[in-house]
């Protein structure tokens, strides 16, 4: 090996030696709805870096920075926080674990720290834990979609109509009410109120599309409140004044 190679190794080895890696592995306590900065550095020169959050999502900064993705942005110090993003308004679906990765020339230094859910206890009481979640079914009165949601909400101001959009989180929820409360239909928290045919849940995230949520040729503009629709448990677009069961979900734990 010439010493001009051993130079240049130990050159590389010093430099990676003396890579600083920026960040802050603290839980973070934050509502849905809140605006959140991530920040995230090193002090020296990388190739690029991505966040992933605990659904498997991954955002290349790069885009992030350039405004490609809604509700994501650059932070107005970027200061050893070149890999910093900011969501503007959190929703339920960005609680959990979010991961920095920071591509170097040789190595990856990866940094993880919770969102919300670190805070996670035991359910309030009559909510029940299916999965990671806190749900409550209720069963003792009908009522329609705005009445249960007004009702989820005067349990704890953490409580909402239920989101569901993971197929698992389906599942568990419909399971158990083929178990417990005899397959009836309940309402959950989506609706296209705020324009026609844009579905959205009460945390302002999206409601998914197609199969395996929606029942076959819905929405077919029957109502603009979603429930889960017996004996199936599929998404039904139903009308809001229609009185029924429902299921409340702690948003924020």
């Amino acid at each position: 090996m010439t010493c001009g190679l051993i130079i240049i190794l130990l050159s590389l080895v010093s430099a990676l030696a003396e890579a600083s890696f920026i960040f802050d592995t603290a839980d973070v306590a934050v509502t849905t709805g809140e605006t959140l900065e991530l920040k995230c550095g090193v002090k020296q020169d990388f190739r690029y870096c991505v966040w992933e959050n605990e659904k498997g999502y991954i955002y290349q900064v790069e885009d992030v920075h350039a405004g490609v993705h809604a509700g994501m942005r650059a932070p107005e110090d970027l200061t050893d926080n070149q890999c910093g993003v900011v969501i503007d308004s959190i929703g339920a679906q960005d609680l959990g674990a979010w991961t920095c990765k920071v591509h170097l020339a040789g190595r990856t230094l990866v940094g993880s720290r919770n969102v919300g859910k670190t805070n996670m206890g035991p359910c309030d009481e009559s909510f029940v834990l299916l999965g990671q979640e806190c749900y409550y079914f209720h069963e003792s009165s009908h009522k329609s979609w705005q009445d249960a949601r007004e009702y989820c909400r005067s349990m704890t101001t953490l409580a909402d109509l239920a989101v569901v959009d993971e197929c698992h989180e389906l599942a568990l929820i419909w399971d158990h009410v083929i178990m417990y409360h005899n397959a009836t239909w309940h309402w959950i928290g989506g609706s296209d109120l705020g324009q026609e045919g844009y579905w959205y849940f009460v945390d302002a995230s999206p409601v998914p599309v197609g199969t395996p949520f929606w029942r076959p040729g819905n929405p077919s503009d029957d109502g603009n409140c979603l429930d889960l629709s017996e004996p199936y448990g599929y998404f039904n677009d139903y009308d809001c004044e229609k009185t029924g069961h429902f299921i409340c979900q702690q948003i924020f734990l």
